[in-house]
């Protein structure tokens, strides 16, 4: 079993705004990831590279690098920060800038 678990949930902004969930979870059960742990993960099958995506998870900032840059080729990419919502850092459409906070409520 992979020691990070990947799950794509579709959602939606606050505001309407449809796009990708990436939820991220740690599964050793020290919970300490090593950078050799990023050797064959790869975003789930699924991913519609047309709409933007959320990366939420708790996890080291070297996690958030490889998964920003998995996401690359979506609509947007953003983080998500609890105090914030979602802080867009990419984007290939004037629809979503850079900078933008994006209101959402967390999936289930």
């Amino acid at each position: 079993m992979s020691p990070i678990q990947l799950q794509l949930i579709p959602h939606t902004t606050q505001d309407g705004l449809p796009y990708q969930h990436l939820r991220f979870q740690i599964t050793t059960e020290d919970g300490i990831l090593e950078p050799q742990d990023l050797k064959g993960l790869k975003l789930p099958d699924s991913v519609q590279w047309n709409q933007g995506i959320a990366i939420e998870g708790k996890g080291p900032i070297w996690l958030y690098g490889y998964l920003v840059h998995e996401c690359h080729p979506s609509t947007w990419v953003g983080c998500y920060d609890p105090r914030l919502g979602v802080v867009v850092i990419s984007s290939h459409t004037h629809d979503v800038k850079v900078g933008s906070v994006l209101p959402i409520q967390l999936p289930a």
